[in-house]
């Protein structure tokens, strides 16, 4: 560990076979502050646009935490499509959603941008061909993440095409299929799609696996329920 840190901080190369340190990075919704734990990192709610019938609402995440200098932020765009009330003519929001993610990239000086967004199978076509015209409209040197309902993973139609940089699978509040889900993560994870057996993941305090799951992802962000208003630890 203590020839990691030194390499890291002189710029050395690592030494054969050494695994990259885990990047923690906590989601920041509205009410929440940056936790302790987290120095560097944060994906922190930009925009929430809710899609409802005919009407568009949006709004800036209420109240902006307090950062120290340094920190690298991803703005985080939440796309809520309303299922009480879907969205009428929602091809005719393209436009509105790829600006908004315009903005939020401009915001960016993580060198990432990431969507939260959740579809229906109906609306599944809409939601690929929306990730492939942002990661076209997005600056190149702007890596475009996207968050996933864990049972996408189990979908290779919603992945094998998603023309993202990286996926986020979110392993909680997975619904009443939870007990099964948390099974396959645990013990076969095999059966999930490949872009969520590595890279990235989100997991939150509240809902822990063992260790040995979160150890698989080299970016794991983390959702506290409680807004890390109250004391929450991650797993190193």
């Amino acid at each position: 560990m203590l020839c990691l840190l030194l390499c890291a901080m002189a710029g050395w190369p690592r030494p054969a076979g050494a695994a990259m340190p885990a990047v923690q990075i906590p989601w920041l919704w509205d009410e929440a502050e940056l936790p302790s734990w987290s120095a560097q990192d944060a994906a922190i709610l930009h925009q929430h646009i809710l899609l409802s019938g005919a009407t568009a609402r949006i709004r800036p995440r209420m109240r902006q935490p307090l950062l120290p200098a340094g920190m690298r932020v991803t703005p985080v765009l939440h796309v809520e499509l309303s299922t009480v009330h879907p969205p009428q003519k929602l091809e005719s929001r393209r436009a509105l959603l790829i600006g908004a993610m315009q903005r939020a990239a401009a915001a960016s000086n993580s060198g990432w941008v990431q969507l939260d967004m959740e579809a229906k199978p109906s609306q599944r076509l809409f939601y690929l061909s929306l990730v492939r015209d942002l990661r076209a409209a997005l600056p190149s040197q702007i890596k475009l993440s996207v968050t996933a309902l864990t049972w996408w993973c189990r979908a290779p139609g919603w992945l094998d095409e998603l023309d993202a940089d990286e996926v986020v699978p979110m392993f909680f509040r997975m619904g009443r299929d939870s007990a099964a889900l948390r099974t396959i993560i645990e013990h076969s994870p095999a059966l999930l799609h490949a872009r969520c057996r590595s890279g990235s993941a989100g997991f939150s305090p509240q809902e822990a696996f063992a260790p040995q799951v979160a150890a698989r992802y080299t970016r794991r962000y983390w959702f506290d329920q409680h807004a890390w208003k109250q004391a929450a630890t991650v797993p190193d």
